[in-house]
């Protein structure tokens, strides 16, 4: 069985100094430098592909709220366009139908 001196002096062949060690712990400071920045990298990726899908959603939503006002814009156009063709075939009716429609109002608003 192998011992070692724990006082970290050099040794006899087949021991581990102190340098061997300190050489091992640089080592292993290097390797986990290496690996923070590898991480800080992949990580900087994944943000960098999730705000890409973000501003790909918003663009989308954006794109189709916009499709959906000009297509309830047109609708109330032409919605429009009928009522004026409609009352325009049919004036008197329509005379009548308003004057029904503000005598209905008058009566549920004085009670």
């Amino acid at each position: 069985m192998a011992e070692s001196k724990s006082t970290g002096g050099q040794g006899s062949a087949g021991k581990t100094t102190e340098a061997d060690i300190q050489a091992q712990i640089d080592q292993l400071r290097d390797d986990i430098a290496g690996l923070t920045k590898l991480i800080g990298s992949l990580g900087g990726e994944k943000a960098s592909e999730a705000r890409e899908r973000a501003e790909k959603f918003r663009d989308d939503a954006t794109r189709r709220g916009q499709e959906a006002y000009d297509r309830a814009r047109e609708e109330a156009l032409s919605l429009e366009e009928d009522f004026e063709d409609h009352i325009r075939s049919r004036p008197l009716q329509s005379v009548l139908v308003a004057a029904g429609v503000g005598f209905l109002a008058a009566l549920l608003t004085r009670r």
